[in-house]
């Protein structure tokens, strides 16, 4: 699965963006910054192309990483950030480019605000020794979060080079109707009729499963060598790759956030090279289950064909979640789902962040947070339902295969003790990785219902205040 650093928006929105630059005694009390300059590895990209926003977007990359989404005006404060100016020379030239008045104070307000929060402008070196100020980092609704990487960039660029010719036109098209011509016979020939005498024979060789897992992980992360390779063939510099706890299930990823910069082709291109490197693995497969026959290698590819399927499921950040991103030119679907269900539950006008969507982007990602609600919440609903009746039984289970698995590591069988610390490891990670996603979620929400409850509580508490302060005194009688 295609992973990274996030996106991160400076400003909700443009609309935003622009009543803060236009309202004077917003920013009548801003510092006054001495010839501000970009942090060190800021790199300007430029406009976000295949946008779906009604004006444009523009993007800079900060030295983490960090792919940042501004409005043309904050992009273009940030492209003369060089140093040499400070807020009234920069007013001044922001003037004669956008064609409107901007005043030093409120060319201070977008520069203390704006920019600085998010990692953009360096420290102000009149500030004293503060240490480096913290800057804004995106919280994702069920990003891969428990993941440590294992393949440094300079490797995966190394490795994306090695596959990068397998994007070139004629080898796509060439591989793909291997994959069809394949499949086609391995379905005329009968093997999927064989699965049940394919899955037979895994049942009395523990070593046979144990080679069908390992080539199910040789695919997966042969997949992601689709991901970084595809990146780099679009022009893009992949990064780490590694694995980690998605949901319920260990996943492997790879760092593309660096394909932001492409068009809309170029990172469709990067979130289908997993799958595409997929279908290259299937047709391989194939190719030397149809000469051998070996019983096993059926099952694999079975697997793999459901695995591949799986990736196009748009509800979880799999690679049909990142393809309708980029097809409509929205990043962060799960960003958006709030505002949209406040604008759907609600009379007055829709949230900013859905009012700056084209309006057939707004009907497509108010469609898909229509569907994703409930399929979030089918996929959670039986871990709370089911906790108290099966957990027993994973106990239970667990007693059990634990003494077998050392049973068989004292006999000698390498292959069965293996199988059986894997069955346990399979057994307590599903509900491991529902009570952290439960965890994160309940923190996501308390973290975004505590600012609203806190307004409301300072409103009221000031309504008391002054109705004590108002409040006629009572006659004595």
């Amino acid at each position: 699965m295609p992973a990274g650093g996030g996106f991160l928006s400076c400003g909700e929105s443009v609309i935003d963006t622009e009543h803060a630059v236009l309202d004077r005694g917003a920013v009548a009390d801003a510092p006054e910054p001495r010839a501000p300059r970009l942090a060190e590895g800021i790199e300007l990209i430029g406009e976000y192309q295949g946008s779906g926003f009604q004006e444009p977007k523009y993007i800079l990359l900060r030295a983490d990483g960090q792919v940042i989404q501004l409005p043309q005006l904050l992009y273009l404060l940030a492209s003369h950030l060089d140093g040499s100016r400070d807020a009234a020379q920069l007013a001044a030239r922001l003037s004669d480019e956008l064609g409107r008045d901007l005043l030093a104070e409120q060319v201070s307000y977008l520069l203390e605000n704006r920019l600085r929060p998010a990692g953009i402008l360096a420290a102000d070196p009149g500030a004293g020794d503060a240490g480096p100020p913290a800057t804004l980092r995106p919280d994702p609704l069920l990003a891969l979060k428990f993941r440590v990487g294992v393949v440094p960039e300079q490797v995966s660029w190394v490795i994306a080079g090695i596959f990068q010719s397998m994007f070139f036109p004629p080898v796509v098209l060439a591989m793909l109707g291997a994959f069809v011509v394949l499949d086609v016979m391995l379905f005329l020939q009968g093997g999927f009729g064989q699965l049940g005498s394919s899955a037979l024979a895994l049942v009395h060789h523990p070593e046979l499963t144990l080679l069908v897992l390992a080539t199910l992980v040789i695919t997966l992360m042969f997949h992601e060598c689709g991901h970084v390779a595809a990146c780099r063939y679009g022009g893009a510099r992949p990064g780490t790759m590694g694995f980690g706890l998605y949901l319920v299930w260990p996943a492997m990823f790879s760092t593309v956030t660096d394909s932001y910069r492409l068009n809309r082709r170029g990172r469709l291109r990067t979130d289908l090279g997993g799958v595409y490197f997929n279908v290259v693995a299937i047709a391989a497969m194939t190719l030397v289950y149809l000469g051998t026959g070996i019983p096993w290698l059926l099952v694999a590819i079975l697997l793999m064909h459901v695995e591949t399927m799986r990736q196009f499921f748009p509800f979880v950040r799999l690679d049909g979640y990142y393809v309708l991103s980029d097809i409509i030119g929205v990043p962060d679907l799960f960003s958006r789902m709030w505002p949209v269900l406040r604008s759907m539950f609600r009379r007055r006008e829709s949230h900013p962040r859905v009012q700056e969507l084209k309006p057939w982007v707004r009907r497509v990602v108010t469609l898909w947070v229509i569907l994703v609600v409930p399929a979030i919440v089918y996929f959670l609903l039986p871990f709370i339902i089911l906790a108290p009746q099966v957990l027993p039984v994973v106990g239970e289970a667990l007693g059990q295969r634990g003494p077998a698995a050392v049973d068989a590591a004292l006999a000698g069988d390498v292959a069965a003790a293996t199988l059986g610390v894997i069955q346990m490891f399979l057994l307590v990670l599903p509900w491991a990785g529902a009570t952290l996603i439960f965890w994160l979620m309940g923190c996501q929400l308390v973290r975004a219902v505590r600012p609203h409850w806190l307004h409301h509580q300072r409103r009221y508490i000031a309504r008391r205040r002054y109705v004590g302060r108002h409040r006629r005194p009572v006659a004595a009688r």
